[in-house]
């Protein structure tokens, strides 16, 4: 924030109010002061000092007694920001905040402070205003902090951390450019904040504002941006998988009595997607699949007109097409590992259902069961002949009778079958929505097999190294900055730099499927529940965010695209890695300060 600078005498009250607040000693009460009937009544400021809140930089503080000091502490901050300021009272901690004071925020500028931590003003009291928290561990720390800041804007100093940006803005610097850096840069002034932390914004495709953003971090399911970037560039936005039913040659020429002597062989072609309507369906959001039911209708019609209605054999699966058998990455180690080193993926990603099972032959994600909440469903134990199974359902269902039971196996050799039916999958371009704004972690991990099926090994060491390489050929350097070791982002091994994320959707492109295929912030999963706030007054519309969130244990993270009136196309990326930094929620305030910068840029200069 930016503020005027504050004379000699304002200065000199500011720091002998914060040093009285913070040793305790008590401040008598001003003639005017608003006061309870409560014997342990608190002392506030008069409402002279309250100020006029219209278009001024707000102090938000609570209101009970034992925020004493904390209120002038605020008191203090008010005295050295900008000529009109104001505090605004929040109420005691578990009340409500008070009407009145919640009229004059409204008719505040944008921005401000918080003086104290979340048990003195809750999160949600704040409603996702973006103001800037002043808080320690006690309330000497907290003065102390207040000082801090007041003696930085008393001598005209950015009070904002050291380093936000290598590009710190100059006299050249439109106005507009410095404040949308200096609102970009406000998550890392939240009290969420942690150590390792990278952010990045470009402004037409030139850079804006960098808070460290060459270093790799763990970037959770952000890693699908280069997931499906490496896809794009090897497979093509228009390659399809196909999923095939055929029989032995010799057989279907011995047909007798509508008997077929032999199996019908379902072989698969790695299809991410290949699935029932009922385990699309069992979800409201509607998302492109490959339908297996139209191959059983496919693969009923050949026989209708073969005059077969007996098969006197199994139903047999081939999932051959991955032929290196990785089913989950629970067993796999990066290179160098030791004993402390975790494993590529926890156990519990297959407990839980976040990823469901690779294989070059799986129908409903390798579950089956599957159930409408998918921590519910049953993990096949050989998918292959789950499929198989499934299939031979879907075709008893349409009349054939098929007396061995289905399995796995092998089919008969290309110049040795006849084709009975085949169906192809959406192209990759159509899959990106599932992978994107829907998060999905299996086709994302399938399209990586498939990458390095393409070089002759779809093992998942062998499809990592060919998408790196697929990376460093379209992005140059900034490859160097992303360490894949799968497809969706689970991975704790995983690393990507919020310069490198920034890369991968600029090199896409605003008006790409592929950016059109990310969640759209506020609105569609997976981050609809956080998506930018109008300002704090209510006025004013906000820009439409498509952003591709990122959330393990240890990491938040969240990059996207937003074009806004003026026509000026903003591209960011907010990684932050912390132990269990998970607790602060989805929509914490790192998330919601980032998304709140972009979606306001309203105020960009009129082409």
């Amino acid at each position: 924030m930016n503020a005027p600078r504050l004379g000699q005498r304002g200065a000199a009250v500011a720091a002998v109010v914060v040093l009285l607040a913070a040793l305790g000693v008590p401040i008598p009460r001003p003639a005017g002061a608003q006061t309870s009937s409560s014997a342990a009544a608190p002392v506030l400021p008069p409402p002279e000092v309250l100020g006029d809140c219209t278009d001024a930089v707000p102090v938000i503080v609570a209101s009970d007694a034992d925020a004493q000091s904390d209120i002038y502490s605020a008191v203090t901050l008010v005295g050295v920001l900008a000529e009109k300021s104001c505090i605004v009272l929040a109420g005691a901690r578990d009340e409500p905040f008070p009407q009145n004071q919640l009229r004059r925020l409204a008719t505040a500028a944008t921005g401000g402070y918080v003086v104290g931590g979340p048990a003195a003003v809750s999160d949600v009291k704040l409603a996702g205003r973006d103001m800037t928290r002043v808080h320690g561990a006690d309330r000497w720390e907290t003065a102390t902090a207040v000082g801090t800041i007041a003696t930085a804007i008393a001598s005209g100093e950015d009070p904002s951390p050291p380093g936000d940006t290598a590009n710190p803005p100059d006299e050249s610097t439109p106005a507009s450019q410095q404040r949308l850096a200096a609102e970009f840069s406000a998550a890392l002034r939240s009290s969420a904040a942690p150590e390792d932390m990278c952010m990045s914004l470009y402004l037409n495709g030139e850079p804006v504002f960098e808070h460290g953003a060459n270093t790799p971090l763990l970037p959770a399911s952000l890693a699908k941006l280069a997931t499906v970037t490496a896809a794009l560039s090897e497979l093509g936005a228009d390659a399809t998988f196909t999923t095939q039913v055929v029989a032995d040659a010799s057989a279907l020429a011995a047909v007798r009595d509508g008997v077929l002597r032999g199996d019908l062989y379902l072989i698969g072609g790695g299809d991410p997607v290949l699935a029932t309507p009922g385990y699309i369906n069992r979800i409201a959001d509607a998302r492109p699949y490959t339908d297996v039911t139209e191959l059983a209708d496919s693969v009923m019609e050949t026989l209708d007109a073969l005059g077969i209605d007996t098969i006197d054999g199994a139903v047999v699966g081939d999932g051959s097409w991955f032929a290196d058998g990785e089913q989950n990455y629970t067993t796999h180690y990066p290179p160098g590992a030791t004993s402390e080193t975790p494993p590529i993926w926890k156990q519990s990603y297959l407990s839980q259902n976040f990823v469901g099972v690779l294989s070059g032959l799986i129908i409903n994600d390798g579950y089956s069961p599957y159930a409408v909440n998918r921590r519910s469903h049953t993990r096949s134990t050989d998918s292959v002949q789950a499929a198989a199974s499934n299939f031979d359902d879907l075709l008893e269902a349409r009349g054939v009778v098929i007396r061995h039971r289905p399995r796995s196996g092998s089919a008969p050799a290309a110049n040795d079958s006849t084709d009975l039916g085949s169906i192809t999958s959406p192209t990759v371009a159509e899959m990106l929505v599932r992978i994107l704004r829907y998060s999905e972690n299996t086709p994302a991990e399938m399209l990586l097999k498939q990458i390095g099926r393409l070089g002759g090994d779809s093992s998942r060491a062998a499809s990592v190294a060919a998408a790196t390489a697929a990376l460093a050929n379209v992005l140059g350097t900034a490859a160097a900055e992303i360490v894949l070791v799968d497809g969706s982002g689970l991975s704790v091994h995983n690393r990507m730099s919020c310069e490198a994320a920034v890369r991968l959707l600029l090199l896409a492109g605003a008006d790409s499927r592929f950016v059109d295929s990310l969640s759209i912030a506020g609105r569609t999963p997976t981050l609809q529940s956080c998506g930018p706030q109008t300002p704090a007054n209510g006025n004013g519309p906000t820009n439409t965010v498509f952003a591709k969130g990122g959330q393990l244990n240890d990491s938040s993270a969240i990059a996207g695209v937003s074009t806004a009136a003026n026509g000026d196309v903003l591209t960011f990326a907010m990684i932050a890695n912390e132990p269990l930094i998970i607790r602060i929620g989805s929509c914490n305030s790192l998330r919601q300060r980032t998304l709140n910068a972009i979606g306001r840029y309203t105020y960009g200069p009129t082409p």
